[in-house]
C-alpha cells in the first residue's frame, strides 16, 4: 500500500473509518460513511483511488455519503493491526502511522474546535471508543512525532464515561501548524 493512502486510512481508522475482514481471505475492506460533507469524501476517495473506492454512495434521508474499497491483502494486514481480536484498539506502533496528513485526517473526523472569546483556544479529539490506556499512547505519540502536548480527559455522555484527547493552548499554534496543510476547505472551520 502507498504511504499515502496509509496514511489517510489509518487517520480515518482513528476517527470516522472502519475497516471490514472478509472471512479467511486475509483481506479486508475500507469503509467510511461522513454527514453533510460530499465534497470531503470526494477529496478522500481521490486520495485513496489506488485502493479502487467505489462510487460516492448516498442516504439521502440522513444526508450521509460513503464509500468502501475492494478488498485487497493489504488492508487485510492493516485489520489485522487495528482489530486482532475483532475490536478496534491503536495498535502500539501508531507513532509510525501518525504522520501530519494522518493527523489532519483523524482530526477532521473527530476533532472539534474551542474557540471562545478572551484567549481560549483548544481542539479536542472524541477518543470514545479507546481505552485510557490507549487515549495516553496517544498522547505521547503527539508529543514524539510532532511536540504537542495533549491530556486525557474524561466526558460523560449518555450516562457513560468517555476518554477524549485535548490539546494544551501551549501546542495550539503547533498543532494547528502541522495539521494546516491537509485541511479540506469543508472543515476550514477546524482551523482558526
Amino acid at each position: 500500500m502507498e504511504k499515502q493512502i496509509e496514511q489517510v486510512v489509518a487517520g480515518s481508522l482513528l476517527g470516522d473509518g472502519w475497516l471490514e475482514s472478509q472471512s479467511d481471505s486475509g483481506t479486508a475492506m475500507y469503509r467510511v460513511k461522513y454527514s453533510n460533507s460530499y465534497d470531503y469524501i470526494k477529496w478522500i476517495r481521490e486520495l485513496i483511488k489506488d485502493l479502487n473506492p467505489s462510487e460516492i454512495k448516498s442516504i439521502k434521508s440522513h444526508n450521509q455519503h460513503y464509500i468502501y474499497t475492494e478488498a485487497r491483502k493489504d488492508i487485510g494486514e492493516l485489520y489485522q493491526k487495528f482489530y486482532p481480536k475483532k475490536i478496534k484498539i491503536i495498535p502500539s506502533d501508531i507513532g509510525r502511522l501518525l504522520t501530519p496528513l494522518a493527523l489532519a485526517i483523524w482530526y477532521q473526523d473527530d476533532g472539534t474546535l474551542d474557540n471562545r472569546p478572551r484567549n481560549h483556544l483548544n481542539a479536542m479529539f472524541a477518543t470514545h471508543c479507546f481505552t485510557y490506556e490507549e487515549c495516553k499512547l496517544l498522547t505521547e505519540v503527539l508529543w514524539e512525532n510532532f511536540q504537542i502536548n495533549a491530556s486525557v480527559c474524561k466526558s460523560r455522555m449518555r450516562g457513560k464515561v468517555y476518554y477524549r484527547l485535548y490539546i494544551w493552548s501551549e501546542s495550539m499554534d503547533r498543532f494547528i501548524e502541522v495539521v494546516r496543510p491537509f485541511i479540506h476547505k469543508t472543515f476550514e472551520y477546524k482551523i482558526p
